[in-house]
């Protein structure tokens, strides 16, 4: 990379510290930029990488020797040493970040409140942090899914985002959880819904941590998603086994709307579990199977994209799915049932 990349990558850094799994680099502001020598170019581009990573150590590690390397070389009069110095005090700033918000859980809840049909959204913030700690944003943005499903397996999904009112800067210590409200959100069920879902997640851009005089970067701080399911009253409101789910997807003697309503009931935290195992009956069931039992099954218990109706799409992501659990590599060259 040449020095005038390593001037623009000075002016773009800033890695996320997050309470989900960490997300892509963000934009966070001038960081003094400056050439970089020759020498370093390496040594940062390597940082860069440990930033990206699990566990934080070796970034550590990374910062503590180019620190003393740095130290070295102004000894000796070297005068083109500010770029350098600016992106690893930098990428000091995102680790002690990172610390203090590993400290953190940042939860999302929906709760019902005084027989109101919606239901509130409430932030839970808890520290383990020795002091108190101030999280401020320049945007908050909180994402919001819907999802409803009809007994023929029909379903639709509506999107939003919304901006949060005021930037965030909330204060949080050892003994003293914060609960945020974030509102009232309606799930709006037709008569013809058999469930709906409303999933919403939190994001915080440009966060920063601040630690009595200390002020840290914290990336972008992302939530897992609140999610909650709403049935049509008819239905039973305990949770379906997830065994006694799996064996009636490709059971002839269920028709599709027996097998929905037993889908619906299955609880959020076995979705994870329910796809694995619905996703390995693909290899045995015939396209009509997939398109009309299988699908509908894999569309209400998987988040994110999907295939549309042919099966051979479906064929594909299964094997796609298998591979990217198990660590496999490239699946692109796989050969397709019938093909």
């Amino acid at each position: 990379m040449g020095s005038g990349a390593w001037v623009l990558a000075l002016l773009l850094l800033g890695f996320a510290a997050c309470a989900a799994p960490r997300q892509d680099p963000i934009v966070q502001g001038p960081l003094a930029p400056g050439p970089v020598p020759p020498r370093y170019q390496g040594r940062l581009e390597a940082l860069s990488a440990a930033l990206e990573s699990d566990p934080d150590s070796l970034a550590w590690s990374m910062v503590r020797r180019l620190r003393v390397q740095l130290q070295w070389d102004a000894s000796r009069g070297m005068g083109d040493l500010a770029g350098v110095r600016a992106f690893v005090e930098g990428a000091a700033s995102v680790l002690e970040g990172r610390t203090r918000v590993a400290a953190c859980d940042f939860d999302l809840q929906f709760r019902r409140v005084d027989h109101r049909p919606e239901l509130e959204l409430v932030l839970v913030l808890e520290s383990r942090w020795p002091r108190e700690l101030v999280f401020i944003s320049g945007a908050g943005q909180l994402t919001m899914e819907r999802v409803f499903v009809e007994a023929s397996g029909k379903l639709a999904r509506v999107s939003k985002q919304v901006a949060l009112e005021e930037a965030p800067q909330w204060s949080v210590g050892p003994d003293h959880p914060m609960e945020i409200s974030m509102g009232f959100w309606p799930l709006s069920m037709s008569s013809e819904t058999l469930a709906g879902r409303l999933e919403v997640h939190l994001r915080l851009l440009l966060a920063e941590v601040r630690d009595g005089d200390d002020l840290f970067s914290a990336g972008k701080l992302e939530t897992s998603p609140a999610m909650h399911v709403e049935l049509a009253a008819f239905l039973p409101n305990g949770a379906l086994p997830l065994q006694d789910l799996v064996p009636a997807v490709l059971d002839q003697g269920i028709g599709i709307h027996g097998l929905m309503e037993r889908l619906v009931r299955l609880s959020p935290a076995d979705y994870t579990e329910a796809r694995g195992q619905i996703t390995a009956l693909i290899g045995r069931a015939t396209d009509l199977e997939i398109s009309v039992r299988i699908a509908p099954a894999l569309r209400w218990v998987t988040q994110g994209s999907y295939p549309g109706s042919d099966p051979r799409e479906w064929r594909l992501w299964a094997r796609q799915q298998i591979l990217k659990n198990s660590g496999a590599l490239d699946p692109s060259g796989l050969d397709l049932p019938g093909s």
